[in-house]
């Protein structure tokens, strides 16, 4: 039972920073900053972005490793990461599909539209709510309703449905038709 609930956890903690990067997307990148109405700026069909939900469990589990726990060291850490982890997987995407998800040409200092200083900013800022608003909240709500029956089988539920998503991309092909930029 112990692995199950780590595991149910950590999947959720992913699965909760997957919506929040794509709700983050879709509003602020595609509604405010370019005023381009609703676009699902994800790979996949459902509302989440891995990418947040991978990188923000890798920020929790190296803030936690080197104790970080300072609002001012957390940003700049979270800032290094998310930079390192946005380079890592544009190459990666451009290795596997032929292109990645976004371009960031035209922001000032940027590489080759990977990454840039405007964006990773805004990514230092989302790992400070992360770790100080969303994190504890969830770890409150997983607390609280760890033996909930309904707990568990929304879980399942919301799992299964990212696993269809994420298998029905193979046939599929992509949801994504251009680079955009932030």
């Amino acid at each position: 039972m112990k692995y199950y609930r780590t595991f149910r956890n950590y999947m959720e903690c992913f699965l909760v920073f997957s919506l929040s990067g794509w709700l983050y997307e879709v509003i602020w990148c595609g509604l405010i900053e370019q005023n381009m109405g609703f676009i699902n700026r994800g790979f996949l069909f459902g509302p989440w972005l891995p990418i947040y939900g991978f990188g923000m469990i890798i920020i929790l589990e190296l803030l936690k490793r080197f104790r970080i726990r300072n609002p001012w060291l957390v940003f700049a850490f979270g800032v290094a990461v998310a930079v390192v982890a946005e380079l890592i997987a544009s190459y990666l995407m451009e290795a596997l599909i032929g292109e990645f998800l976004w371009d960031y040409r035209g922001y000032f200092m940027n590489f080759q539209g990977r990454i840039a200083l405007k964006p990773d900013l805004m990514f230092g800022f989302l790992i400070l709510a992360g770790v100080f608003i969303v994190q504890p909240f969830l770890a409150r709500i997983q607390d609280r309703y760890d033996d909930s029956r309904i707990h568990n089988l929304s879980f399942w539920l919301v799992l299964i449905l990212f696993i269809i998503d994420l298998i029905a991309r193979i046939p599929l092909g992509s949801n994504f038709t251009g680079a955009v930029g932030f």
